[in-house]
């Protein structure tokens, strides 16, 4: 075994892989300091520049701001005097008064000072001065803009050393144990579905938006971010008033019993249910093993896990704890309590199918460390994760994997100012190895995951080459512009699907199939008795979603390298010219990303 085993996870990190960790991160920006032989000095001074002359802009832009404001009151002052004056005027002439009003002649000549004087001033003075501050901020950001193609320039040759693969190398680094590949390719899926049973890959109401996969000691994982369509109720409502004649009897002020017609009124309030599509996004971690294949087991995050050292925190414990106790001497459940007692109570996978398998998995020390984990909210994230086994797949939701963005994408280095860049890597760099850390953290703490590598890894080895997936194909396709694949009419979100169509070498023809609704407006009448006595149909405006799909053509080709430049540089070249041509590639729709290029294709 090559690799070291993490039986601590928590420990480990705190004590050695965040710190390892950090310091292979900032070697590794030092190194591509040193290979793009940028001058930081320089660049330190063209910021500079640039950040004082962002101030001056700044501060231009408020005196403009105030003169434009003192501008427009001028000519609201104008405006109104002009009015004033008209009037006097017009009741000077015309001898009648303007709504009951009469203006006199001192206020007639003060609207038309007023106007004059506004109108000397907007054109004497304001304009002047908007001129005058409007070319200086001008005059400055173009500056600006010379100095910020200076610096982009000299951070150019630092900022194409950043590559999609740039962080999975350094965490493959940190932890060998790990194997992160450069996409999901349709072995690696296959492996998780035809060796390890798992059938979530071919849901037809999922949409892949991004996926990783890789390998624990030689065990499959797979990060997906996902768009799920499922189905929810509206409530509509509609109302109609209504009223009718009713005679109303009273007494008079001479104590005589009189009666009146009076109109009343009613609002009567009618709702319809109706289906309507409901999206949502979501971020999941599978992983296949064959250690404890038959057992399932589910948990939820525990309110146990964060009780401090309190009173009433020790007293919800041992409450759960005696819960437990009693569920356990129940003769017609099959439920036993584990020694560890606190670990039932905060891990409560009270639903396991199988108390041996299930003691096979956590041991007393994978006992322990679930624990440590589920209380640790200072080096990772505490209980925030849902655990599901079923036989040989676990699937992992943590609120900290779902926040986190795992693409790597070199845009986010992209910057520049050299300090910029280094306080993004280090940054995101650190994050990303956390994140990804813990997420993997509640298989990590069970030993058995890491020490049984599977029987088809051993005799068959699956590597991340050969054909990408279609998970990898349709985060392609979402990654897109989404105008190039929406349904006409469409009123909500697409589920994307692709479909192989034809391949040439690594090239593959695709059929992306975009699944969304059309809304179309209908009225219900539900009838509802009133206060006069009859029925009335209320009118329910609704919306019925129609489904609708478009089909088009896509093609992914291996790109031969994770560096964007370097693929811009081929892309020129006359195979892939050649390619482009040959497959009909619309122009300006092709995307690279982690040893991937993707284009539409017209038919």
């Amino acid at each position: 075994m090559d690799h070291e085993e993490l039986l601590t996870p928590v420990a480990l990190y705190r004590d050695r892989l965040k710190a390892e960790h950090a310091q292979r991160v900032g070697a590794a920006f030092e190194e591509l300091f040193k290979r793009s032989q940028v001058d930081a000095e320089a660049n330190a001074a063209e910021v500079r520049i640039i950040h004082r002359l962002e101030k001056v802009i700044s501060a231009l832009e408020a005196k403009l701001k105030t003169w434009r404001f003192f501008r427009v009151l001028a000519i609201l002052l104008a405006i109104g005097g002009a009015v004033l004056g008209g009037m006097w005027l017009y009741q000077k002439y015309d001898g009648t008064t303007t709504g009951g009003t009469e203006i006199t002649t001192p206020v007639g000549l003060a609207g038309f000072a007023g106007t004059a004087v506004a109108l000397l001033l907007i054109f004497g003075v304001l304009n002047g001065r908007i001129r005058k501050f409007d070319a200086q901020a001008a005059a400055r950001r173009a500056e600006r803009q010379k100095h910020l193609d200076t610096a982009w320039r000299q951070m150019e040759p630092l900022n194409r050393l950043f590559h999609w693969d740039t962080m999975t190398k350094l965490v493959m680094q940190t932890l060998p144990i790990m194997a992160i590949d450069r996409y999901v390719s349709a072995e690696r899926l296959r492996q998780l579905v035809q060796y390890f049973k798992w059938s979530g890959a071919d849901d037809p109401a999922v949409s892949v938006l991004a996926c990783q996969s890789g390998a624990v000691n030689g065990n499959p994982y797979l990060i997906a971010e996902e768009l799920r369509q499922t189905w929810g109720v509206k409530t509509y409502t509609g109302t109609l008033t209504i009223s009718w004649q009713e005679k109303e009897y009273y007494t008079d002020s001479n104590g005589k019993q009189c009666s009146r017609w009076v109109t009343r009124h009613e609002v009567l309030v009618a709702t319809v249910d109706k289906p309507i599509p409901v999206y949502a996004r979501s971020k999941r971690l599978i992983y296949g093993s064959e250690a404890a294949p038959e057992l399932k087991f589910s948990r939820q995050p525990n309110a146990l896990s964060d009780a401090g050292d309190g009173f009433w925190d020790r007293r919800r414990l041992k409450s759960a704890i005696a819960d437990l106790e009693k569920k356990s001497r129940d003769l017609n459940d099959p439920f036993t309590i584990m020694d560890n007692r606190e670990f039932d109570a905060c891990f409560h996978a009270v639903d396991r199918s199988s108390e041996q398998q299930f003691r096979l998995l956590f041991t007393p020390l994978a006992q322990q460390e679930m624990l440590n984990l589920l209380r640790d909210s200072d080096q990772g994230f505490g209980d925030d994760f849902i655990f599901l086994k079923r036989k040989m797949i676990n699937t992992l939701f943590s609120d900290h994997l779902s926040a986190f963005d795992f693409s790597g994408s070199p845009d986010r280095f992209r910057q520049y100012d050299f300090d910029e860049i280094k306080k993004v890597f280090h940054n995101y760099s650190n994050d990303f190895f956390r994140t990804f850390y813990f997420s993997m953290a509640p298989l990590l703490c069970i030993p058995l995951y890491q020490e049984y590598r599977n029987y088809q890894d051993i005799y068959h080895g699956i590597i991340d080459s050969g054909d990408a997936s279609d998970f990898e194909y349709e985060s392609f396709a979402n990654a897109m512009n989404k105008a190039l694949f929406d349904p006409s009419g469409a009123a909500t979100p697409s589920i994307l699907k692709t479909r192989t169509v034809d391949r040439e070498g690594s090239a593959v023809k695709l059929s992306v199939s975009a699944y969304a609704f059309r809304g179309v407006d209908r009225v219900e009448h539900v009838s509802k008795y009133g206060r006069d006595g009859k029925w009335h149909d209320i009118p329910v405006h609704w919306t019925e979603y129609l489904p609708v799909s478009r089909e088009t053509p896509m093609a992914v080709c291996e790109a031969g390298t994770s560096d964007h430049r370097e693929f811009e540089r081929q892309s020129r070249n006359k195979e892939w010219q050649e390619l482009f041509s040959r497959w009909n590639a619309v122009s300006d729709s092709l995307y690279f990303r982690r040893n991937l290029a993707a284009f539409i294709r017209q038919e």
